[in-house]
């Protein structure tokens, strides 16, 4: 199953989580949510976060938002990411 990356290339921590998973050669699929039209305040993306933030991520059944976390969890969930990380 692809990783999913709900981001907005607006947002600078959504930027830095595409970035990661571009260098590091992670598998994903970037969904694109528009700040600026309200998309993260829909229903539908308060089921993957609750608060309504971006960037987040949803790999199978396990949601993630806050970009810190997400790198952390990046860092050491998929094989091949660097230690430095």
């Amino acid at each position: 199953m692809k990783l999913n990356v709900y981001a907005d290339r607006m947002s600078q921590p959504s930027r830095a989580v595409v970035f990661f998973c571009k260098v590091n050669g992670i598998d994903y699929e970037e969904i694109k949510v528009h700040i600026p039209k309200g998309q993260h305040l829909t229903p539908e993306f308060e089921a993957i976060n609750l608060m309504q933030k971006l960037p987040a991520i949803a790999d199978g059944r396990f949601k993630l938002f806050e970009s810190h976390a997400i790198h952390i969890y990046l860092a050491y969930a998929f094989p091949g990411v660097a230690d430095y990380w």
